[in-house]
Order: structure tokens, then C-alpha cells, then sequence
């Protein structure tokens, strides 16, 4: 199992890239509607929600059934300036948070892949659901970028 959950994650986030470097600088900042987010945007989220992700693998491995936090989304283009951000610094992020993911799950034995950890609304979950919730989470948005295209 965990051999296909990896190669799924790699995958996901490999496609997600390959969109992402597609987008050329006019779209890249153009939102599909006012109320969208630009591919601009959208990478940006995508490299925060991975450094998110990445923290909570490292807490589920290191500590006992951590509570992990959600974070809002909605305050991060605004709070986080995306508009001022560096898309490629943001795509080299989620390359290099992707890169050292893969290398942790690699390593990992059976009893890592069950660790528990619980969300901040009290709901208990292992590990391996997180991973698969990242890769869920990184395929939607490489749909949403595709769109754009």
C-alpha cells in the first residue's frame, strides 16, 4: 500500500508542477472572475498548504497524537501578499517540500504510515489519510490551474 501511496503523491504533485510552469506571464496573475483566484494565487496556496502539510507529517511522526491546525485560506492572499510574492520562489517550494515529503514516506515502516494525530475539531486520523488528503488537495488545484490554461 505504501508503495502506491507514494508513487500517487509524487505523481500528483509532479502534475501540479508541470501546469504551474506552463502558465504564461500574462495569465498568470489573471483571475477567471472576480471572485477566483489568479494561477498566481492558486500556487501560492499550494505552497503554503504544503509547508502546512509538512509540519503536520513531522508532528505526527515526533510527538504523540498531536492536534494539528487548520489554517484560513481566505486571510492568506490578503495577510501573506500574494500579489507580491515570486511565483517561481513558490513552485520551487512545493518541488523542494515535495522532494523531502517523498524522502520521509520512503523511510518510513509500518507503524509510521498508522500514527495518529487528531484536528483541531477533535477528529482523530492517521497518517496515511493525511498524505492521501495532500495528494487529493494538490490534484484539485492542478485541476483548477489546468482551467486557466
Amino acid at each position: 500500500m505504501s508503495i502506491e501511496v507514494i508513487a500517487e503523491f509524487q505523481n500528483s504533485g509532479e502534475q501540479f508542477i508541470k501546469i504551474a510552469k506552463s502558465i504564461s506571464g500574462e495569465k498568470m496573475h489573471q483571475s477567471p472572475t472576480n471572485d477566483e483566484w489568479s494561477p498566481a494565487n492558486i500556487i501560492h496556496h499550494m505552497a503554503d498548504a504544503e509547508a502546512h502539510f509538512y509540519i503536520r507529517y513531522l508532528r505526527v511522526l515526533t510527538e504523540n497524537t498531536p492536534t494539528t491546525e487548520f489554517f484560513d485560506e481566505n486571510v492568506y492572499p490578503e495577510l501573506l501578499q500574494y500579489e507580491k510574492r515570486d511565483v517561481n520562489a513558490s513552485i520551487a517550494l512545493i518541488e523542494s517540500i515535495r522532494a523531502s515529503s517523498i524522502s520521509l514516506f520512503n523511510n518510513f515502516n509500518d507503524e509510521d504510515w498508522q500514527r495518529k494525530g487528531i484536528t483541531s475539531d477533535g477528529k482523530e486520523f492517521v497518517l496515511i489519510a493525511l498524505i492521501k488528503k495532500a495528494r487529493s488537495h494538490i490534484s484539485d488545484h492542478a485541476n483548477q490551474l489546468s482551467a486557466t490554461l
